[in-house]
Formats: C-alpha cells, structure tokens, sequence
C-alpha cells in the first residue's frame, strides 16, 4: 500500500474556481539514484490531492536528460509510447510526460504532432508553432531553465513546452480555478536542482487535482523560482524504473479509468547512476 505524508497547509484567497491550497511541504526525501530522490504528499482540505515529486540535483555525476526523439519519416512528429514504453524503450531512470499534443489516442504507435518547441538531445523533434508554448530548456551541461517564448535552439540539448508558466521570478503566476490532473517541472532559484511536480485529478476519493496557481505555490514551497505546468489531464504520469522494470508511481486516469496509462507524443527522462553500494 503506498504511504502518503500529510502535509500542514493554509488557505490562500479565492482563486476564481474556489479556495487553494498552500502548503509547506515537510515532505521525507528518499533518496533512490545518486542525484536524485522522490517524496509524496497529500492534503485534505480544500479537497483530497495527492502528489509526487522527483527532485533532480543537476550537478549529480551520471544525470543525463533526453526528450521524446523525432520519429523520423514516419507520419507526425513522434509516435504516441506511453511513458513506461519511453522509459523502458531509453533504457532511463525516471520519465515523465511532457509537453502537449495532438490528437489523443488510445494505442501506441500512431504518429502524433507536439504543440510547441521540442528538442532531443540536439535534434529540432517540433519547432515553436506558436508563441503561446513556454518552455523548459535543457542544456548538455545540464543547466535548466524556463523561458517564456523560445524559437532559437542554439545550445539546447533537450527541450519540453507546457501550456502556461506558474512560477516566475520568485512569484506565483495567478490562473484559472480549473482543478485537473498536472505534470509540472520546476527549477530551484540557485539552479541547481530540477522538480518534477505530478498531481492526480478526476477522481474523487483518491485526488481531486489542482489549479495552476496551486503548482506554483507548491514549487515555491520547494524552493523554486520558475515552474512550468506541462500538460497534464488523463496524459499525467511518473514513472521510475528501480531495477524490475517500469513502474507507475502516480493513478493515470486515461478515458476515466484510474491507473489507465495514455500514450503521448512528448516526455522528458532522465538516466542516473545506482546509489552506491552501503558498506559493512
């Protein structure tokens, strides 16, 4: 049964939908790759959420990034995997959905269009189509940032876009009081560490998801200054791999099914060395 810390918080002011939750995070670390660990989270009021986050220490021996790849002369821009099939297909670590596509399907292996700037590991996956997409930038050198609108691809490694900046500066971008399942990534004020932020929704006696603002406190409680929302929706998924395989840290609710896992056409993973072996 999975163990879920509950987190103390206070209520902000009405946020255009209802009341949002701002917490203070005194969230246990686990640490499960050299540079990287993972905690969860989860509040009662105003509603039930659940949440999972990775915390990524860009400066960790051995942490490499990679974005959905372009599927070459195939029909689209990529080819729908859920994210167990990236991390798996990637031989990673940690991955999850990333930016916004179209269309949504219900299979593997249809060719799909990414809605906004995409870049693996060098290569232009999906150019900027419009200038609506901000993005989380990625370089070799693992140096992270968000920006607001990104056309050019000099020095860009990986690149993933999202529908909407959350955090910027310091400060948490006000939003609408829609409450869904997100994917959100975050980057720490002195740039050192990457948060991935994912939060179920739709399913009421489990989690009731979030509005954007609320991602934006909770990175802000992280110690982040920038966050991005990703796409999120049925597409919300963690998956981490500790050695059997794929596994889904988070409850997907694709076509309304809890735990039903939707192939998109954008991730972001990332590959780590194995915590060193514990000495007699």
């Amino acid at each position: 049964m999975k163990q879920f810390l509950l987190i103390s918080l206070t209520l902000a002011g009405p946020l255009m939908g209802g009341e949002a939750a701002k917490v203070i995070p005194e969230m246990k670390w686990t640490p499960i790759f050299q540079g990287i660990s993972r905690a969860e989270f989860a509040l009662t009021e105003p509603r039930l959420v659940r949440a999972f986050v990775i915390k990524i220490d860009l400066r960790a021996k051995g942490v490499e990034f990679m974005a959905t790849p372009a599927n070459g002369e195939r029909e689209g821009e990529t080819d729908a995997q859920r994210t167990t099939t990236f991390l798996k297909t990637h031989q990673l670590q940690a991955a999850i959905n990333a930016g916004p596509f179209a269309p949504v399907v219900n299979t593997e292996g249809a060719g799909l269009d990414i809605s906004g700037l995409q870049v693996c590991r060098g290569e232009l996956v999906s150019p900027q189509q419009k200038d609506t997409y901000p993005t989380l930038v990625l370089t070799k050198d693992n140096k992270a940032r968000i920006e607001p609108v990104l056309k050019k691809t000099d020095g860009i490694w990986n690149a993933v876009s999202g529908f909407s900046i959350v955090l910027r500066g310091g400060e948490v971008v006000p939003g609408g009081g829609d409450l869904h399942p997100r994917t959100a990534a975050g980057v720490s004020a002195d740039g050192r560490t990457l948060y991935w932020l994912v939060v179920d929704g739709r399913q009421e006696k489990w989690s009731g998801g979030a509005a954007t603002a609320e991602l934006g406190e909770w990175l802000k409680a992280m110690g982040c200054a920038e966050g991005l929302n990703l796409d999120g929706g049925g597409t919300s998924t963690l998956v981490m791999d500790f050695g059997k395989g794929p596994q889904i840290l988070n409850r997907p609710i694709h076509l309304g099914i809890p735990g039903l896992e939707r192939p998109s056409a954008s991730h972001l993973g990332v590959k780590a060395l194995p915590l060193p072996a514990k000495t007699q």
